[in-house]
Order: structure tokens, then C-alpha cells, then sequence
């Protein structure tokens, strides 16, 4: 059984010269309350004017927003990345410190600067604006750290998030030699094997910890911003320097639990497995398993993701009393969007995009229901939908569809297999991505698409149940065999009358390399071919098939939901 080990029990017994003896309380005894969908804010819009007072009311709105929904804990970022604080930090830098060359005249960077300069000189604290405001509304409230922000990496000298701490120890505190040979930036961020670079993170949390110590119900660690933190082959053998900085916030959090007299609570984001926050050098089994951490939040670095590996994170999480909450984003990689069937100009209008569809994030989202999750956590929602207040509908659907399983009943999804985002992969910050993916001639590809649906349960009728594949460089003489869960469902050259070409809908060639050129559907006559749970997609090329890709492979639900027309007895065929 996972233990919580009492720091201030321990310091106490030091003090009176007695031996300091941990005092152990079972984690299954502190059952932890139900945060709700956690929203994450990253603070973008803290100071939208040059003016304290109206742009605190501005904040307070944009807070109120979230008033009467399935969000029951607001995540508040202290500040700009992870070395500029939104408040007259004592210990680290303010946005806004220096007037940077990013800031170029009427740019948003510069903008964005003078208005915190300006609101901040006025005695503005946007952390606690926005936890005032969250507290009026009942919400647990979290102030939240980014660990090792990499905005700035690419250039610090110029950009105006890089903080005075790396200007001062630029030459001895970074990690210098880049643990991803694909990003050779990450040599400039710091290197957290020096206990100068642990004690500059510390003191940002605990400056902050005080400063809001009557509003906050506990404190994130976001090691997820950004998963680099040692140099090259160096991550083993310090990782214990990270967890026991760990140990340190959640001792500190303790005292002030037992100051305030209520419970204080320890988030973390971490990488998206488990085997990827070990090569990071993040030891997240250890965290859970002492009781160091209360919600554990795994999370790719900008897409969403319904495969992330994470049963055996869940499965930790049962054992040790944590709670697991996938993250999920409102982007994507560039795709066209999987439109509904039964039209013949189905893609008319369509672009490629990188915006999320809710079909995406109910599909992601019935995933992780399956899987045990206890809940979702919400990044770069704030501005998903638009920056109008109170947000835009779509984010109330988004709010009301992840409150439990059952909203998911009758709604369209899209599964989809995740494809690769800005390098990652094996010996990478996370897992590695089935697509895209190369075919080779007479070379079976095999792929996995978990799926949470079991249409014959519902008490909808099924309306469409679809597979797309998106594809490049195929032939006029290419040939393709699809099969799911072993058995056919294509073979031959690709149907007209199901597929489509994306130069005819845009009128151009797709500029982004992932995009695929064609889209073939294959819709799916035996709903019961696609389990619950993993399912095997096969595809083998025949024919020229020299330089061909697979970009993309979805699989669409849609159920017939409108009462009315069930009343009357209308009948809408299956795919």
C-alpha cells in the first residue's frame, strides 16, 4: 500500500531531539475528492489592457465563464513560460523585465509586454485575481508552474519570455548537449542536475505558495512544459534530484495544509507514459507510489491523443489512490476533417486544419472512459473556440460531452490513429507514432486503433460507421488490401464513388507534408467487424507502389438520435 509520508510530524521530532521517525498514513485513508473536468488556463489573456482595474475585470469574466459547468478545479499558470511571473515576483523575473527585440512596434509581443508592465507597475497580481474569482464560483484552485518552458530556446536572446536567471547563468546552468538530436535548441534550456537551477524552481513555487496560501487548494508541477531536463544520457542518473524536489513541494504544501486547515493537493503533468517520463528522467512511479502526488495529468506536447500507452499509469493510479486525468488538446495534426457520409459533396468547403472536431474529442474522450480514467484535463481550451466571453458553445458541448460516460451516448466520434507532432517518437519525449507511415510493396502495415463503441448496446440506431484511410503517392496502377480484425473489406484499386482527392477540393496541392492527397472511405456493412477495445487495421499496397505513405486511419460512428423522426417511424440506412 502507497504510504504519505507527515513532513512536518518529522520536523517536529527533530526540533524536540527525539528520532526523526516519518509518521505514515495509509493513502487509501485520504480519499480525494472529485476535481471534475480540470481547466487548465495558461494565462495569455491576464492583462488584456494597459489598465489594472479593467483588465482584472476582464479576467474575472473570462473566470466567470466557467460558472455553472462540469469544470470543478481551475489550473492557473503563474506566468509567461516558466521564468517570467504575473506579479511582482522577489525571486524570479516579471513579464515584461526588459524591453526585448521581440517587441517589435505594434506587434502582440509588445502589446502583451507593456500591458503587463503597465498593469503590474499599478500592483496587478493575476494569480490571485483569477483564484478570487474561482473561489467565488466553488472551484479547487491550483496555481501552476511550467518546469523547463522551451518557448524562448530557439532564440534567447531576442525572444521576451527569456528570463533574467538564464541571462545570469546561461554559461554554467544549461544542458548544453541536447538530449533530442532532432531540436539541437533544447541545449539552451536549464540543466536541472544543478542544485542552483532545483533551488530557482523551488523558491518560484514556494514565493508563490505564500503569496496565495488563502486561496489555493495545493500547486502543479508542469513537467510537461517542457520534457527535457538533463543533457544527452544524463537523465538515469539525476532523476532522483527531480523527485526530491517533488518530495519537497508536497512537504511544503503539508505545513500549509496543516496552517489552513485544509487539504492541499499536488498535480503533475507529465509525458505521455511512463516510459516516457523515465526518459526524461521523471520518476512518476516513485511520486505515486509514496503518496507524493495527488492527480497525475500524462499529455502529448500540443496534439490530442486517444492512444497514448497509459494502463499501466491507470493501473498504478488504482493501487496508490491517484488520480489520473489524460490531457486533452483542441488541436490535431493537419488533416481534412472526417465529414458525415451520405452526400455527394461531403468535403465541399472542407480545409485543412489543425482544429480538433468534437467528433475527434468525444471519440479520444470514450477512449479513456474505457480505460478507467478518472477524468480530463483540459489544455489550450481557454482559446480553443474564440476569445469571446463567456466561450463559445462549442466549449460548453466540449464541458457537457466529458462530465461522465453517458453524455458520449448517440453523439458522433472519430477514432483515430495519432500521428507523429514535431519529432516525437522512439528515443524521443513520447511515444512513438504509427503515422505517418511508409508502404512499401507487398509489405502488410499493420496498425492499432483502440475503439470504445458498442453500437448494439445503444439505444440510438447506427447511422454511419465508416474507415478512412489518407493516403500519398499511390498510382493511377496502385492496389490496395485493407483488412480489419482479419477480414477484407477492400482489395483492388480505390473506388471512385469513395474517394476523394484533395487538390479537387482545395483547387492545390495541400502544402503540409502529412496531409494526405487522397481520403478512401470504406464504409463498414458489418458494424461488428470493429471491436471494443484494440482493433488490427492491415493495409498492403500492390502495384507502383514506390514512395507511397499512409497519413491517416479513422473510424467514424454516427447514430440516428432525433426522437421526432424516430416517432415517426423514419428510416435512415446504415452507412
Amino acid at each position: 500500500m502507497s504510504t504519505v509520508y507527515s513532513y512536518i510530524s518529522a520536523i517536529s521530532r527533530l526540533a524536540l531531539g527525539t528520532v526523526a521517525v516519518a509518521v505514515v498514513e495509509p493513502r487509501a485513508q485520504r480519499a480525494l475528492p472529485s476535481f471534475g473536468v480540470i481547466f487548465n488556463d495558461d494565462a495569455d489573456l491576464a492583462y488584456v489592457v494597459p489598465d489594472r482595474a479593467k483588465s482584472e475585470a476582464l479576467l474575472r469574466e473570462n473566470v466567470a465563464g466557467l460558472a455553472n459547468t462540469s469544470v470543478k478545479t481551475l489550473v492557473f499558470c503563474l506566468g509567461m513560460g516558466g521564468d517570467l511571473m504575473l506579479y511582482d515576483t522577489k525571486v524570479a523575473s516579471q513579464v515584461g523585465w526588459r524591453k526585448s527585440p521581440d517587441e517589435q512596434p505594434g506587434s502582440l509581443m509588445e502589446k502583451r509586454m507593456e500591458n503587463a508592465r503597465v498593469c503590474i507597475g499599478q500592483g496587478a497580481d493575476a494569480v490571485r485575481t483569477a483564484g478570487e474569482e474561482a473561489k467565488k464560483l466553488g472551484l479547487f484552485y491550483i496555481p501552476s508552474l511550467r518546469m523547463n518552458d522551451s518557448h524562448f530556446m530557439a532564440r534567447p536572446d531576442e525572444h521576451a519570455m527569456t528570463g533574467a536567471f538564464w541571462f545570469k547563468h546561461r554559461h554554467e546552468y544549461t544542458i548544453k548537449d541536447s538530449p533530442l538530436p532532432f531540436q539541437k535548441a533544447y541545449a539552451n534550456l536549464l540543466d536541472f542536475s544543478h542544485a542552483e537551477v532545483r533551488k530557482h524552481r523551488l523558491d518560484t513555487a514556494f514565493e508563490a505558495i505564500e503569496r496565495n496560501q488563502d486561496l489555493i487548494d495545493g500547486f502543479e508541477l508542469d513537467f510537461n512544459r517542457f520534457q527535457v531536463f538533463f543533457p544527452k544520457g544524463k537523465a538515469t542518473e539525476n532523476a532522483s534530484r527531480i523527485t526530491e524536489m517533488v518530495r519537497q513541494v508536497r512537504a511544503r504544501l503539508d505545513q500549509l495544509a496543516k496552517t489552513q486547515r485544509r487539504p492541499m493537493y499536488l498535480f503533475v503533468r507529465t509525458p505521455p507514459s511512463l516510459a516516457d517520463s523515465t526518459f526524461a528522467g521523471l520518476e512518476v512511479a516513485t511520486w505515486m507510489k509514496e503518496g507524493l502526488v495527488d492527480v497525475v495529468s500524462p499529455a502529448q506536447i500540443m496534439t490530442l491523443a486517444g492512444d497514448m500507452p497509459i494502463k499501466d499509469l491507470l493501473a498504478l493510479g488504482k493501487i496508490h489512490g491517484v488520480k489520473v486525468y489524460p490531457s486533452l488538446y483542441p488541436r490535431t495534426s493537419w488533416r481534412l476533417s472526417f465529414p458525415e457520409a451520405n452526400a455527394a459533396d461531403r468535403y465541399r468547403n472542407a480545409k485543412v486544419t489543425r482544429e480538433a472536431t468534437l467528433d475527434e474529442i468525444r471519440g479520444t474522450a470514450a477512449a479513456y472512459f474505457a480505460m478507467q480514467a478518472d477524468g480530463f484535463y483540459l489544455f489550450n481550451f481557454y482559446n480553443a473556440f474564440g476569445s469571446r466571453r463567456p466561450f463559445d458553445r462549442s466549449l460548453y458541448q466540449v464541458l457537457r460531452d466529458l462530465a461522465r460516460p453517458e453524455n458520449l451516448n448517440g453523439q458522433p466520434k472519430v477514432y483515430f490513429v495519432t500521428k507523429s507532432y514535431y519529432g516525437d517518437g522512439p528515443g524521443s519525449y513520447a511515444y512513438g507514432k504509427q503515422l505517418p507511415a511508409a508502404l512499401k510493396a507487398g509489405a502488410p502495415l499493420k496498425l492499432t486503433l483502440p475503439v470504445a463503441e458498442s453500437p448494439a448496446t445503444s439505444a440510438f440506431p447506427l447511422k454511419q460507421c465508416e474507415l478512412r484511410l489518407g493516403l500519398r503517392g499511390l498510382t493511377a496502377d496502385s492496389n490496395l488490401t485493407v483488412t480489419l480484425n482479419g477480414e477484407a473489406i477492400h482489395t483492388g484499386a480505390l473506388s471512385a464513388d469513395h474517394s476523394w482527392r484533395t487538390r479537387e477540393i482545395l483547387g492545390t496541392a495541400p502544402k503540409q507534408r502529412d496531409v494526405a492527397e487522397v481520403y478512401s472511405h470504406h464504409p463498414l456493412s458489418r458494424p461488428t467487424l470493429v471491436r471494443t477495445g484494440d482493433n488490427a487495421i492491415v493495409i498492403t499496397v500492390s502495384g507502383s507502389a514506390k514512395g507511397v505513405e499512409l497519413t491517416d486511419c479513422e473510424i467514424r460512428y454516427a447514430y440516428h438520435n432525433d426522437l421526432e423522426k424516430l416517432w415517426l417511424r423514419e428510416v435512415t440506412p446504415l452507412n
